[in-house]
């Protein structure tokens, strides 16, 4: 690997090589946030044309360990509503706070003010049976 190859870099010759077709990609985590070390990953979030597969990845290019979230456009919204279901914010945060690296045709940028809908929104309420399973998993005692 290359130490002098900026993350974002690295992440743009990834997407341009294996994904030439991708209608947007945004980098998240710790290289968005200029905090990447020569052994951090990256994080990246790629929007494919309908008809594609939506999936994750964990590929190395150039050395460095890459974890890929591929999403087409009609099922992006799917996957931020399950996440918020899920009460796990990482997709729509890359999408939300991440830093663009390609959105040709504007793509990327509805996509991602669906994923910053779903954050404003915030997450479900708790049903009974979630806050006791919250209350007997626990390791913290309440009694006295």
């Amino acid at each position: 690997m290359d130490d002098h190859v900026a993350p974002t870099t690295e992440a743009l010759d990834l997407i341009k090589d294996r994904f030439p077709h991708a209608l947007g990609a945004v980098l998240g985590g710790s290289a968005a946030q200029g905090r990447a070390t020569p052994t951090s990953d990256l994080d990246v979030a790629v929007l494919l044309p309908d008809g594609d597969t939506s999936r994750r990845e964990v590929v190395r290019h150039g050395g460095r360990l890459a974890e890929l979230f591929l999403h087409t456009r009609a099922d992006a919204p799917e996957h931020f509503e399950r996440d918020r279901v899920l009460r796990r914010g990482t997709l729509l945060f890359i999408y939300d706070q991440g830093l663009p690296l390609a959105d040709p045709h504007g793509h990327l940028a509805l996509t991602r003010e669906q994923a910053r809908a779903v954050l404003a929104a915030g997450p479900l309420p708790l049903t009974p049976a979630q806050w006791n399973e919250d209350a007997t998993s626990s390791p913290v005692s309440w009694t006295i």
